[in-house]
């Protein structure tokens, strides 16, 4: 049985509470509620750095994977972990990244996801020397007052809620009943879930590789049932569209058709996988449009879910 595992882990919180007292992409209760646990100055160098944090529904600034989704992904649970990957990503930074793909090399080859961690990556990297280490003051010098101050605290909120829908997600079994209705199969042998306490009314369910998301705490344990199942659905349709995405001239408007229609096809097989009215809808990407036209294919026979994409794209 391939297990989803609940996981309130500290080093992506860590990361997520900077964002959300600097109230870059997130400005909530969670926002004001910490907002002084971290100097004006270090806030506002956060601020700084706004646009090239923030994210949402499949763009990203030029940071964002650098400075939030890769170093979540790794799981950097101690100061020690963080100056490491920053004297690591800086050299890196500075044309010198075999000490980079050393140190992670195991955790790169299981990522499975985009971007790749490639020649690219690295030369794109080479830009943002110096953000990189304005960054770094703001990174290593809060872990410590939050490992001691806010996380004790944040972490009692979570675990409880964290055991309780580990027994649903375990009753369920998802991950075999997405593999039986798509005839695919999930690339992991689990699929771990890191409850985050500060990201409430912004951008959830983010993706940090093949088997790790991010997702918010706070939400109710029926909407976190169901967007975990359609969580599983994106990763084990990504193949579909890891290909459209590599393919050498794509217009951004044509892409951005896709990516709804991608996530649309999710939604679709979500509510066939789980067998009842989902408690969220996907309004931002045209759900309408898209799952009517969906339920159509599918009543007419067309049932593998690239069959289903390339017919709503005309791929």
């Amino acid at each position: 049985m391939k297990e989803i595992k609940l996981n309130p882990e500290l080093g992506p919180n860590y990361i997520f509470h900077l964002l959300s007292v600097s109230k870059i992409n997130y400005d909530n209760g969670y926002s004001r509620k910490y907002e002084s646990s971290i100097s004006r100055k270090h806030r506002k160098i956060l601020q700084k750095f706004k646009e090239s944090l923030s994210f949402a529904n499949g763009n990203a600034g030029d940071l964002v994977e650098y400075m939030i989704f890769f170093p979540a992904y790794l799981g950097l649970n101690s100061q020690n972990d963080f100056e490491r990957y920053f004297d690591l990503i800086q050299k890196a930074a500075h044309g010198r990244s075999e000490d980079f793909v050393k140190e992670y090399s195991e955790r790169i080859s299981k990522r499975k996801w985009l971007p790749e961690i490639n020649d690219r990556w690295f030369e794109t990297l080479r830009t943002k020397v110096e953000g990189i280490e304005e960054l770094k003051e703001v990174y290593i010098g809060n872990f410590t007052t939050y490992k001691n101050q806010i996380w004790p605290y944040e972490l009692s909120q979570m675990e409880e809620k964290s055991d309780e829908l580990s027994k649903k997600l375990k009753r369920l079994d998802l991950i075999k009943k997405w593999e039986q209705i798509t005839g695919s199969d999930f690339k992991a042998e689990s699929y771990e879930i890191i409850l985050v306490s500060a990201i409430e009314g912004g951008p959830n369910a983010n993706s940090l590789g093949y088997s790790r998301n991010v997702f918010y705490s706070g939400s109710e344990n029926g909407f976190i049932l169901d967007f975990i199942s359609h969580e599983v659905g994106t990763h084990i349709l990504s193949d579909a569209l890891f290909e459209f995405l590599k393919s050498p001239s794509i217009e951004s408007e044509k892409m951005a058709e896709f990516y709804s229609a991608y996530e649309c096809l999710s939604q679709f097989l979500n509510s066939l996988v789980l067998n009842r009215k989902l408690s969220y809808d996907l309004k931002q990407f045209n759900s309408k449009h898209y799952i009517s036209v969906y339920k159509k294919l599918y009543n007419d026979g067309v049932k593998k879910p690239k069959d289903l994409l390339k017919s709503v794209c005309g791929e």
